[in-house]
């Protein structure tokens, strides 16, 4: 497998939830610490956790200790998505031959959906991987070092959305079965889903 870096972006305010998201409880654990064991299944290169907002209080809170793990602080976190990718983009190794952009906030993406979209990577040669439920793209999504520059000139918090529309030509995706393997929250009703969808894929 190519060296690909996982860069997890968690650097975010939780502005619409109205309290710090990552650290709700899931199961037997809570959303960030599920979303990274599932990166840590994988077969990434390393994980780049990019944190900003309550950055100690999030670091404090995780329970892996794997040896693939670095940390990033976002110190410009306010200045939207686009700062923690270029964050965590420039602490990822030099090694990498791609970087895999992940949310914090996405614990039903499975170890299996992100080594499919790896494979896809090798196998296509595509410069971009997303996934896509029907017509709709999400994250994760793979990025090759090729793009390094473009990636350290986006801005905002429109992520990487830009660098896809200009390249859609060298973009490429895997299809997935369920909206829920890209599930994301914001609001309070969007974690109630979140824990019906998770307890509910235990129990299977």
């Amino acid at each position: 497998m190519i060296r690909i870096s996982g860069i997890l972006l968690a650097a975010g305010e939780s502005k619409r939830m109205g309290k710090q998201k990552l650290l709700l409880n899931l199961g037997k654990s809570n959303i960030i610490n599920t979303t990274i064991e599932n990166l840590l299944k994988s077969e990434i290169f390393e994980l780049i956790i990019v944190l900003g907002h309550e950055a100690q209080k999030i670091e404090c809170s995780l329970s892996e200790q794997d040896k693939r793990i670095k940390f990033a602080t976002n110190k410009n976190y306010r200045g939207g998505m686009s700062t923690s990718i270029i964050c965590g983009v420039l602490t990822a190794s030099k090694e990498s031959e791609a970087f895999l952009i992940a949310l914090g906030d996405q614990p039903l993406i499975s170890p299996k959906i992100i080594n499919r979209l790896m494979e896809k990577y090798q196998s296509s040669r595509a410069g971009i991987v997303t996934v896509m439920y029907q017509s709709l793209r999400g994250h994760p999504v793979i990025i090759s070092k090729k793009y390094l520059q473009e990636i350290l000139a986006l801005n905002g918090d429109i992520g990487a959305r830009d660098l896809l529309k200009q390249h859609l030509d060298d973009t490429t995706s895997i299809n997935i079965e369920s909206s829920e393997e890209f599930f994301d929250i914001d609001r309070i009703q969007d974690y109630e889903e979140l824990k019906k969808i998770f307890d509910r894929r235990i129990s299977n």
